[in-house]
């Protein structure tokens, strides 16, 4: 990896908004294809593991999709059988608009304009929420985990999908070359511009990892914490529950996640 091509992820909120505004305007046309990329075609097969681990489809659950992106999850959300309301936010314009054109014809699915750190919603408004890719755009992960926790009902179930840090050195330094040189390429064939995902390492450099993510969680007040890694921790999905209700994976997604790598279950 080349550090001084990179720049130090921003610490102001104000400045960390700018710059990602301007990579989402740039990249959000060919968003899909470069997930499919960069994971080696794994993307899709992770949303679908992150969806089997929410409650069981119950008509009137209402869904918060945080950093909906171009809509993937709402479309999994309905091929696994959830007829509730689904709610999309993303604080980019061109995200939401092709998320809204991917999702078109769906009846109770919405989308806002909306900061991570900022939630317009009601507390105890959601049964589920799920975030795929969103948590190094969070002012902080605690700050991020007490905001989930507020909007969910009690039994509401959190799960999340995003890098992670690998925890053995040579490794984890192996994975973010990797990530910097193949978003390279894929920015300057995509993109034409050499540092178009860039943002992906500068991130992960800045984001603290998996054992920060279980503590923020735990401290928020979430119950049956746990983590799974994919590609040696470089890919993680994450299940949370806030207490007082009698929320399972269905089978399948508990048989799915079981099977990746690391499982950690608190």
């Amino acid at each position: 990896m080349t550090p001084l091509l990179l720049k130090d992820w921003p610490v102001d909120s104000g400045k960390r908004n700018a710059y990602v505004d301007a990579v989402f305007r740039r990249v959000a046309p060919r968003y899909d294809r470069l997930t499919r990329l960069l994971s080696f075609g794994r993307d899709e097969n992770w949303k679908e593991i992150a969806v089997g681990l929410l409650p069981e489809a119950a008509p009137g659950a209402r869904i918060l999709d945080l950093a909906t992106g171009t809509g993937a999850f709402p479309v999994l959300l309905r091929r696994r059988g959830h007829r509730g309301a689904i709610v999309g936010l993303d604080r980019s314009r061109d995200m939401i608009a092709r998320a809204r054109m991917k999702c078109a014809g769906m009846e109770r699915v919405e989308f806002a304009l909306g900061d991570l750190n900022a939630l317009p919603f009601a507390a105890d408004s959601f049964d589920a929420i799920v975030m795929g890719y969103g948590l190094r755009y969070l002012d902080s992960l605690r700050g991020g985990a007490a905001a989930a926790f507020r909007l969910l009902r009690p039994g509401g179930v959190l799960v999340t999908l995003d890098f992670g840090l690998p925890t053995r050195r040579w490794y984890r330094s192996l994975c973010l070359a990797y990530l910097f040189s193949f978003g390279t390429l894929w920015g300057l064939v995509l993109h034409g511009r050499l540092d178009t995902y860039w943002h992906i390492v500068e991130s992960l450099r800045a984001y603290p990892g998996q054992a920060a993510l279980a503590e923020a969680l735990e401290e928020a007040g979430f119950v049956s914490i746990a983590i799974a890694e994919e590609l040696g921790g470089i890919s993680t999905i994450a299940r949370a529950e806030k207490p007082g209700g009698k929320t399972a994976p269905d089978a399948r997604g508990a048989e799915a996640v079981e099977t990746l790598g690391s499982y950690s279950s608190r």
